[in-house]
Protein backbone atom coordinates (compact mmCIF):
# COMPACT_ATOMS: atom_id res chain seq x y z
CA UNK A 1 0.00 0.00 0.00
CA UNK A 2 1.20 3.45 -0.70
CA UNK A 3 1.43 5.95 2.32
CA UNK A 4 -1.17 8.88 1.56
CA UNK A 5 0.18 12.73 1.98
CA UNK A 6 -1.80 14.20 4.70
CA UNK A 7 -3.81 16.99 3.21
CA UNK A 8 -4.34 20.14 5.34
CA UNK A 9 -8.29 20.13 4.99
CA UNK A 10 -8.71 16.76 5.62
CA UNK A 11 -8.91 15.41 9.48
CA UNK A 12 -8.01 12.49 11.37
CA UNK A 13 -10.81 10.34 13.17
CA UNK A 14 -10.84 6.82 14.83
CA UNK A 15 -13.62 4.85 14.28
CA UNK A 16 -14.39 1.10 15.58
CA UNK A 17 -15.97 -0.93 13.35
CA UNK A 18 -16.89 -4.76 13.92
CA UNK A 19 -15.06 -7.27 12.74
CA UNK A 20 -17.15 -8.58 10.01
CA UNK A 21 -17.17 -5.35 8.52
CA UNK A 22 -13.30 -4.82 8.39
CA UNK A 23 -13.04 -7.79 6.96
CA UNK A 24 -15.79 -7.16 4.26
CA UNK A 25 -13.86 -3.55 3.96
CA UNK A 26 -10.74 -4.91 3.38
CA UNK A 27 -11.84 -7.92 0.59
CA UNK A 28 -13.39 -5.14 -1.13
CA UNK A 29 -9.96 -2.67 -1.11
CA UNK A 30 -8.26 -5.71 -2.17
CA UNK A 31 -11.33 -6.28 -5.24
CA UNK A 32 -10.71 -2.46 -6.15
CA UNK A 33 -6.79 -2.20 -5.18
CA UNK A 34 -7.49 0.97 -2.65
CA UNK A 35 -7.03 1.04 1.08
CA UNK A 36 -9.79 0.75 3.11
CA UNK A 37 -9.39 4.31 4.21
CA UNK A 38 -10.20 5.11 0.45
CA UNK A 39 -13.07 2.70 0.71
CA UNK A 40 -14.46 4.27 4.51
CA UNK A 41 -14.26 7.48 3.06
CA UNK A 42 -16.44 6.39 -0.10
CA UNK A 43 -19.18 4.67 1.97
CA UNK A 44 -18.97 7.97 4.43
CA UNK A 45 -19.08 10.26 1.10
CA UNK A 46 -22.08 8.03 -0.05
CA UNK A 47 -24.29 7.63 2.95
CA UNK A 48 -23.93 11.92 3.61
CA UNK A 49 -25.02 12.45 0.05
CA UNK A 50 -27.87 10.13 0.23
CA UNK A 51 -28.84 11.95 3.59
CA UNK A 52 -28.56 15.69 1.95
CA UNK A 53 -30.61 13.98 -1.13
CA UNK A 54 -33.40 13.26 1.61
CA UNK A 55 -33.48 17.06 3.27
CA UNK A 56 -33.33 17.99 -0.97
CA UNK A 57 -36.14 16.15 -1.53
CA UNK A 58 -38.56 16.89 1.11
CA UNK A 59 -37.52 20.62 -0.04
CA UNK A 60 -38.54 19.87 -3.43
CA UNK A 61 -41.22 18.23 -2.93
CA UNK A 62 -42.63 21.09 -1.03
CA UNK A 63 -41.66 23.11 -4.23
CA UNK A 64 -43.54 21.19 -6.53
CA UNK A 65 -46.34 20.96 -4.56
CA UNK A 66 -46.22 24.86 -4.29
CA UNK A 67 -46.16 25.12 -8.32
CA UNK A 68 -48.79 22.02 -8.67
CA UNK A 69 -51.40 24.10 -6.00
CA UNK A 70 -50.68 27.65 -8.16
CA UNK A 71 -51.62 25.93 -11.52
CA UNK A 72 -54.33 23.42 -10.83
CA UNK A 73 -56.18 25.62 -8.16
CA UNK A 74 -57.60 28.40 -10.41
CA UNK A 75 -58.23 24.94 -13.22
CA UNK A 76 -60.33 22.85 -10.49
CA UNK A 77 -62.13 26.34 -9.26
CA UNK A 78 -62.99 26.93 -13.06
CA UNK A 79 -64.23 23.39 -13.19
CA UNK A 80 -66.39 23.57 -9.98
CA UNK A 81 -67.92 27.12 -10.77
CA UNK A 82 -69.05 25.34 -14.19
CA UNK A 83 -70.49 22.00 -12.34
CA UNK A 84 -72.23 24.77 -10.20
CA UNK A 85 -74.11 26.28 -13.33
CA UNK A 86 -74.93 22.81 -14.37
CA UNK A 87 -76.20 22.02 -11.46
CA UNK A 88 -78.47 24.82 -11.40
CA UNK A 89 -79.33 24.73 -14.95
CA UNK A 90 -80.14 20.69 -14.66
CA UNK A 91 -82.48 21.26 -11.20
CA UNK A 92 -84.52 24.15 -13.46
CA UNK A 93 -85.10 22.27 -16.84
CA UNK A 94 -86.46 19.41 -14.08
CA UNK A 95 -88.39 21.26 -12.40
CA UNK A 96 -89.81 23.07 -16.09
CA UNK A 97 -90.64 19.54 -17.37
CA UNK A 98 -92.61 18.74 -13.90
CA UNK A 99 -94.46 22.11 -14.36
CA UNK A 100 -95.15 21.31 -18.19
CA UNK A 101 -95.93 17.76 -17.72
CA UNK A 102 -97.97 18.73 -14.66
CA UNK A 103 -100.03 21.20 -16.94
CA UNK A 104 -100.57 18.45 -20.14
CA UNK A 105 -101.55 15.26 -17.95
CA UNK A 106 -104.83 13.87 -16.93
CA UNK A 107 -102.96 12.42 -14.31
CA UNK A 108 -104.09 13.10 -10.19
CA UNK A 109 -101.33 14.61 -7.96
CA UNK A 110 -101.16 11.45 -6.28
CA UNK A 111 -100.24 9.72 -9.53
CA UNK A 112 -98.03 12.75 -10.27
CA UNK A 113 -95.92 12.66 -7.69
CA UNK A 114 -95.35 8.13 -8.13
CA UNK A 115 -94.26 9.82 -11.59
CA UNK A 116 -91.75 11.65 -10.24
CA UNK A 117 -90.33 9.39 -7.47
CA UNK A 118 -90.24 6.90 -10.39
CA UNK A 119 -88.04 9.68 -12.59
CA UNK A 120 -85.82 10.17 -9.47
CA UNK A 121 -84.85 6.58 -8.94
CA UNK A 122 -84.20 6.16 -12.91
CA UNK A 123 -82.13 9.26 -12.51
CA UNK A 124 -79.90 7.44 -9.71
CA UNK A 125 -79.78 4.31 -11.45
CA UNK A 126 -77.94 6.21 -14.02
CA UNK A 127 -75.82 8.01 -12.24
CA UNK A 128 -74.64 4.76 -10.92
CA UNK A 129 -73.41 3.52 -14.04
CA UNK A 130 -69.83 3.35 -14.94
CA UNK A 131 -68.79 5.19 -18.23
CA UNK A 132 -68.49 2.38 -20.13
CA UNK A 133 -71.92 0.85 -19.10
CA UNK A 134 -73.29 4.64 -19.57
CA UNK A 135 -72.31 4.60 -23.17
CA UNK A 136 -73.42 1.07 -23.76
CA UNK A 137 -76.88 1.99 -22.58
CA UNK A 138 -77.16 5.17 -24.55
CA UNK A 139 -76.14 3.64 -27.50
CA UNK A 140 -79.63 1.18 -27.24
CA UNK A 141 -82.39 3.16 -28.02
CA UNK A 142 -84.70 0.15 -27.05
CA UNK A 143 -83.20 0.02 -23.53
CA UNK A 144 -83.28 3.71 -23.13
CA UNK A 145 -87.08 3.58 -24.51
CA UNK A 146 -87.73 0.80 -21.93
CA UNK A 147 -86.85 3.18 -19.16
CA UNK A 148 -89.00 6.24 -20.36
CA UNK A 149 -92.14 3.95 -20.11
CA UNK A 150 -91.40 2.46 -16.45
CA UNK A 151 -91.84 6.39 -15.45
CA UNK A 152 -95.37 5.96 -16.61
Amino acid sequence: MVKRKTNPEELKRSIRFKAKSIEDMKKLAAVRSVSVSDIVREFVEKGLAVDGYKNDIDFITEIIHKELKEVLEPQINRIVKMLMKIGKVSAGTMYANLSLIQLISDEDQEAFYEMINRSLRLGVEYMKKKDVEIDQYLGQAEEVGKDSRRVK
